[in-house]
């Protein structure tokens, strides 16, 4: 998360993010703004409350850039805010995966179980990508299963879309 003075009035604003009361803004990788309450970010994920007020006040117009898509910022501040949550089967692959990264990123526990139950869903679809996730955030149960729906893969094709480390993680799990 990094803070900056930005011009925001070039800059495209989400449609569902854009309060006039909201006194924190958001920019995507994609440079899309999102105007969000501090307090909701603060109350729903654990890396927002930790760094507290630490920007508050820094810069005027303070802008904090992240890392993820416009798409998958829309999803992930839905579940910081007292409204119905996306129904994650209509969202595409690619956004589901990165989808469920920031929330465990920004360890939103309110996403994190569907998220992770969603990717569970995916191991038939998606065995090797689920099976790094799963790795990468120690589910043991999802490791299991999405590493059984890699058993008829060919060796190589397994081996080449393994970081070097995961052996070694699924070993110490």
């Amino acid at each position: 998360m990094a803070a900056e003075a930005t011009p925001s009035h070039k800059l495209p604003m989400s449609k569902r993010f854009d309060s006039a009361e909201a006194d924190m803004t958001l920019q995507s990788s994609d440079h899309v703004l999102f105007k969000v309450h501090r307090l909701n970010l603060e109350m729903y994920s654990q890396v927002f409350a930790d760094a507290g007020g630490s920007t508050v006040g820094t810069v005027e117009n303070e802008i904090v850039s992240l890392s993820e898509t416009s798409e998958v910022l829309e999803l992930m501040l839905q579940f910081v805010y007292l409204q119905p949550q996306p129904d994650l089967r209509t969202v595409e692959w690619e956004v589901m995966k990165e989808l469920a990264e920031a929330v465990e990123k920004y360890e939103i526990y309110s996403a994190i179980g569907v998220c992770s139950q969603r990717m569970r869903e995916c191991v038939t679809e998606h065995p090797i990508e689920v099976l790094l996730f799963s790795v990468r955030h120690k589910y043991t149960d999802m490791m299991n299963e999405s590493a059984e729906a890699t058993l008829d893969l060919p060796p190589y094709t397994m081996l080449s879309c393994l970081p070097s480390n995961a052996l070694l993680d699924l070993v110490h799990v």
